[in-house]
C-alpha cells in the first residue's frame, strides 16, 4: 500500500498523550489524516486539529479495544492504519519490582498490542487492505539491565512483529516495526532518575518528532523495520551478535552511559514526574 497522500486516511494512534504518540498524532494530522487518538490517564491538553478525535480507553482490556474499533467504524466506516505507540516503564533492579509492576509493563507494552492487532486484523482482512505499525525500541535488540522487563517485552514485540509479517504476506496488509533509540520523553526522564540505568544514554537521544517522521515514512512506503537513528542499526545488531561480547563490553558501556546520563539530566530532565510514566 504505497500512499503518498494521507488525506482522509483513518488512523488509530494508541498512547496518543505520550511524547511519541502526540508527535505522531500532530504529524499525521497535518497531512489531513482522520485521527482517533487514544489516551489512558492524561488527556492531551491542546488539540490544534479538527481532524483529531480523542478517546479515553484502557487498552489492556479486550472490551475497551472493542469499543475503540466500533467507535472508529461507526464514525469513519473503515480503519486504514493502526499505530501502537503506548508504552510504560518501571526502571530498577528486577528483584526490587513488585509483581503488579512487571505485570503492568507486560500488559501495556505487549499484551495490549496482541489484543489490538488480533481484533484489528479481522477488520483489515474484510477490507482487503490495511497497515499496522508497532513502536518498538533498541531495547528490543540490545539488553537493558535495570530495565529488564521493559527490554524483554520489546524483544517479544520484535519477534512477534517479524513472525506475523510472514503470516500476512500476500494479504495486502502491511505490518512494520519502528525501532527508535532513546527518545526525549518523560519516560526517559523517569528512567534517568534511577541510579543504575545507563544503556539508554550511551547514544544521543532523539526527539519524538524524528519518530513521527519515521512513522510517516513507513506509511507512505511500507517496510518491515525502520531503526532510527540509522547509525545505530548496524552497531546495535553487532553488539548483540554474541552475548559474551556484550557482557565484556557492558562495563565500559555502563560507565559511558552514566556519564552521558548526567549530561542528559542537566539538559533535558524536567523533574516534574510521576512514578511510572508512558512514552
Amino acid at each position: 500500500m504505497y500512499c503518498s497522500s494521507l488525506k482522509n486516511k483513518v488512523i488509530i494512534v494508541t498512547g496518543g498523550s505520550g511524547g511519541i504518540g502526540s508527535a505522531v498524532v500532530n504529524k499525521l494530522a497535518r497531512k489531513e489524516a482522520l485521527i482517533v487518538s487514544v489516551y489512558h490517564r492524561n488527556r492531551p491538553a491542546d488539540i490544534l486539529f479538527d481532524n483529531v478525535v480523542l478517546l479515553k480507553a484502557d487498552l489492556t482490556r479486550s472490551e475497551e479495544w472493542d469499543k475503540l474499533i466500533s467507535f472508529t467504524l461507526n464514525k469513519y466506516g473503515r480503519i486504514d492504519v493502526l499505530i501502537n505507540s503506548c508504552g510504560f516503564l518501571e526502571p530498577g533492579e528486577f528483584s526490587s519490582l513488585e509483581e503488579n509492576q512487571f505485570r503492568k509493563m507486560i500488559e501495556t507494552n505487549f499484551t495490549s498490542v496482541l489484543i489490538g492487532i488480533s481484533k484489528t486484523l479481522k477488520i483489515l482482512r474484510d477490507q482487503g487492505y490495511g497497515h499496522i505499525i508497532n513502536i518498538g525500541s533498541l531495547g528490543g535488540i540490545v539488553p537493558m539491565p535495570y530495565s529488564s522487563v521493559y527490554s524483554a517485552v520489546k524483544f517479544a514485540l520484535r519477534g512477534f512483529t517479524f513472525s506475523l509479517v510472514e503470516e500476512l504476506k500476500g494479504t495486502n496488509i502491511h505490518l512494520a516495526l519502528i525501532t527508535p533509540g532513546s527518545v526525549i520523553t518523560k519516560m526517559l526522564d523517569y528512567e534517568a532518575l534511577d541510579n543504575n540505568t545507563s544503556i539508554s544514554f550511551v547514544s544521543k537521544p532523539i526527539s519524538p518528532d524524528q519518530v513521527s517522521y519515521a512513522v510517516l515514512k513507513v506509511i507512505q512506503k511500507p517496510k518491515t523495520e525502520l531503526i532510527i537513528p540509522k547509525g545505530q542499526s548496524l552497531a546495535s545488531k553487532l553488539l548483540i551478535f554474541s552475548p559474551k561480547i556484550y557482557s565484556i563490553l557492558y562495563r565500559f558501556l555502563h560507565k559511558v552511559g552514566l556519564q552521558r546520563k548526567q549530561a542528559y539530566l542537566n539538559r533535558f530532565c524536567t523533574f516534574n514526574l510521576v512514578k511510572g510514566v508512558s512514552k
